[in-house]
């Protein structure tokens, strides 16, 4: 006969010394505010040589990997043997091993084979698991304290993207392949490219209508809300916007159902709905009075050659061999082939993109293990977390995203799983309802 522990999913390993825990805490907030505040770009205006050539190969990575890597390696160490600590983490997070295991084999075949940079797979895939890992560490008081920090700082990232659209001015210039771009309207705000900064907002406002601002006074939350939904105009991503817009009507229409099934319902939320609406409309209204709808408005009837270019990368695939669609072509022949059809800036599909730079077998190789690292995810968040990872999916289809170096994914991952984070009760009912998978629910037998 087992029983559960009872401890929260993410509470403190036993025996974890006073000191430790306070550097794990505030590794996490440094983690979280780095991952927020500072963009590649912003990394860029520092001389952080983050996406450039030179620099040394320390500067290729963002300053929050680290900070995540040595808040694992702390949490390791609670029960005073690293490697034990380490094999512990991986154990409770299975799921995480072979995601692991697969980066470093497509580390090894792209160093070895194809001779590309491998910072790739370090920093966008690995660098997201290590944060999986950390905010799943320490205990609620940090947690929430982590969760408050996101929250502030995401509605900042929201307000300043509104004050660069109102006054046509930047935060931090935008600049793609070393080329400094003036005529691109859109913010870069905090978070720095548009798509990262509308992704992440799109994905942050469904986590928010999910239940995710529970640390938040509960009037504010409506207010936040707000601001998240309206930041996606100034960030101009259109499939960003249609996405959030098309998960909000689903969990609209999911709690419409529940009600008129006799299912209960908050009488402050309605209240909160019937005040909120009236206000939005009006706050719509003058935004589009002044302008502030023309960086979007104008990105849905001139891309700008954008979904041209999402047919043009298909003419790639032309170019291989029966052994390159297998084992990926020479990078030198690649990089001719995507100039010669202007994709200079990006192949702005990241699956696509995936398949002609690595091949066939190493895309096998890598997607189910990064199902697998997407199914962590979900299981260690609330209920509904699966409707924010497919719709970071399908807005990560349409862009680069996940084909470039980039710490999009981190925050994404730190987002949804310390804002929609298990607690207690959640655990012991998901225990108690099949053998499930918990992360940090261990289980032991009874004396």
């Amino acid at each position: 006969m087992e029983r559960i522990d009872p401890r929260p999913i993410n509470a403190a390993p036993l025996g974890f010394a006073r000191a430790e825990s306070g550097l794990l805490s505030s590794l996490q907030l440094l983690t979280a505010l780095l991952l927020l505040v500072l963009s590649p770009l912003g990394l860029l205006q520092f001389g952080w040589q983050y996406a450039d050539t030179g620099g040394s190969p320390l500067e290729k990575f963002h300053p929050s990997t680290f900070l995540a890597a040595a808040g694992v390696f702390v949490a390791a160490m609670a029960g005073g043997n690293p490697v034990s600590g380490l094999l512990a983490l991986l154990a409770r997070h299975g799921r995480l091993v072979p995601y692991f295991a697969a980066n470093v084999v497509l580390i090894v075949y792209t160093s070895m084979v194809l001779r590309l940079p491998v910072t790739l797979f370090i920093e966008t895939f690995i660098g997201a698991g290590l944060v999986l890992l950390l905010f799943q560490q320490g205990d609620e008081r940090t947690a929430r304290r982590v969760a408050l920090l996101i929250h502030g700082l995401l509605v900042v990232n929201a307000l300043v993207g509104f004050f660069e659209a109102a006054t046509q001015t930047r935060l931090t210039p935008l600049v793609i392949n070393g080329e400094l771009l003036t005529s691109e309207p859109r913010s870069t705000a905090l978070l720095g490219h548009p798509l990262s900064n509308a992704m992440v907002m799109a994905c942050y406002t469904v986590v928010l209508a999910l239940g995710g601002g529970r640390d938040l006074p509960r009037a504010l939350r409506p207010v936040v809300f707000l601001i998240a939904l309206a930041s996606l105009v100034p960030f101009g991503g259109r499939a960003a916007t249609a996405v959030c817009l098309l998960s909000l009507a689903g969990i609209a229409a999911m709690k419409l159902w529940q009600v008129l099934r006799g299912g209960r319902f908050d009488t402050r939320t309605v209240i909160g709905v019937l005040v909120a609406g009236p206000l939005a409309a009006l706050g719509l209204l003058v935004a589009f009075e002044v302008g502030l709808f023309d960086t979007l408005t104008n990105r849905l009837f001139d891309d700008e050659g954008s979904a041209g270019t999402r047919i043009e990368m298909f003419e790639l695939f032309r170019y291989l061999t029966f052994n390159d669609w297998l084992f990926g072509p020479d990078p030198g022949a690649l990089d001719t082939w995507v100039r010669m059809h202007g994709l200079e800036y990006g192949i702005e599909s990241f699956v696509v993109a995936f398949v002609l730079n690595y091949g066939l077998v190493m895309t096998v190789v890598f997607f189910p293990a990064f199902a697998l690292f997407l199914r962590e995810v979900i299981a260690v968040s609330r209920p509904g977390a699966w409707l924010v990872v497919v719709g970071y999916l399908l807005i990560a289809l349409t862009s680069i995203s996940l084909s470039t170096k980039s710490p999009t994914q981190s925050v994404f991952v730190m987002i949804l799983t310390v804002l929609m984070r298990r607690d207690q009760g959640d655990d012991f009912a998901a225990a108690q309802a099949g053998p499930v998978s918990r992360p940090m629910a261990s289980r032991r037998a009874a004396p």
